[in-house]
C-alpha cells in the first residue's frame, strides 16, 4: 500500500514555515557578516608574528574548536548573556544569545581558513607588492586580502553552508526558527515525513544556491589572481 502524502499539511502550515525561514535567513546574513569580518581579525592576528595576540588568539581558536556548538550555545545564552541581560536589567533575547555564541564560534573555523590562505601568499607575491610603493595597509588590503579570499573561496563557502545548516542548532535554546517551526507542524499533525521532507527540500535551496554563487565569485577571485600574479618580478 502506498502512503499518503499530506501536501495539505505543507500549505496550512506555510505562514509558520515563512516565519522560520525569515528568522534563518535573517540570522544567517547576521552570522555570515560578523563571523568573516571577526574571522578574518583573528586569522591575521594568528598569522602574523609581530602581534602579542597571537597566543591569545591561537588559544580561542583551539578552546572553541574543541566544543560542540550545541553546548556552547547553550553556555553563551544560560550563562553569559544571561548574567549581562541581567546586569543591564532587560530580558533575554533567544535570537541575540545564538547570534552572538554562532559569531563566536564559527568565527574560530574562518580564521584558520584565512590562516591558510595567508600562508599561501609567495614571498614573490610579496616583493610585487612591495616594489609599487605601496605602504603595508594598503598592500594588506589591495593585494594580500584579495589573494587570501580568492584562496580560500572554496573552504570558506563550505563554511557558510555548513554554518546555514547549523542555524537549526539554535532551536535548543528557544528560537523559532526553520526547524522548529516545522517541529511545531508535525507534533500537531503527526505527519512529520512531509513536513521534514519539504524543510530538507528548503535548506537544500539555500544552500544550492550558495554552492552556485560561489561559482561565479571564484571565477571572478581566479581571475584577478591571474592578474596578480603578473606583478611579481621576473
Amino acid at each position: 500500500m502506498i502512503p499518503t502524502f499530506h501536501f495539505e499539511d505543507i500549505v496550512m502550515g506555510w505562514p509558520l514555515l515563512q516565519q522560520g525561514l525569515l528568522v534563518t535567513l535573517g540570522m544567517s546574513l547576521v552570522v555570515i557578516l560578523f563571523s568573516l569580518i571577526f574571522g578574518t581579525l583573528l586569522g591575521f592576528i594568528r598569522h602574523e608574528d609581530r602581534f602579542m595576540l597571537r597566543r591569545i588568539a591561537a588559544l580561542y581558536i583551539e578552546f572553541i574548536r574543541s566544543i560542540p556548538l550545541i553546548l556552547f550555545m547553550a553556555f553563551i545564552h544560560y550563562g553569559v548573556m544571561f548574567s549581562l541581560n541581567t546586569g543591564l536589567g532587560r530580558s533575554a533575547s533567544f535570537l541575540e544569545s545564538a547570534i552572538v555564541a554562532m559569531v563566536l564560534f564559527e568565527s574560530a573555523y574562518i580564521a584558520e581558513i584565512i590562516r591558510g590562505g595567508f600562508r599561501s601568499v609567495s614571498t614573490a607575491e610579496r616583493d610585487a607588492a612591495k616594489s609599487l610603493g605601496l605602504s603595508y595597509p594598503q598592500r594588506l588590503f589591495s593585494i594580500y586580502l584579495p589573494l587570501v579570499y580568492a584562496r580560500s573561496l572554496p573552504a570558506l563557502m563550505g563554511q557558510l553552508i555548513a554554518l546555514i545548516k547549523d542555524t537549526s542548532l539554535a532551536s535548543i535554546i528557544g528560537v523559532m526558527e526553520l526547524t522548529r517551526q516545522g517541529e511545531i507542524i508535525y507534533q500537531n499533525t503527526f505527519h512529520d515525513f512531509e513536513i521534514l521532507l519539504f524543510t530538507a527540500l528548503i535548506y537544500f535551496a539555500i544552500c544550492f544556491s550558495l554552492s552556485r554563487l560561489s561559482r561565479r565569485f571564484e571565477f571572478g577571485a581566479n581571475q584577478r589572481q591571474t592578474a596578480l600574479m603578473f606583478m611579481e618580478p621576473a
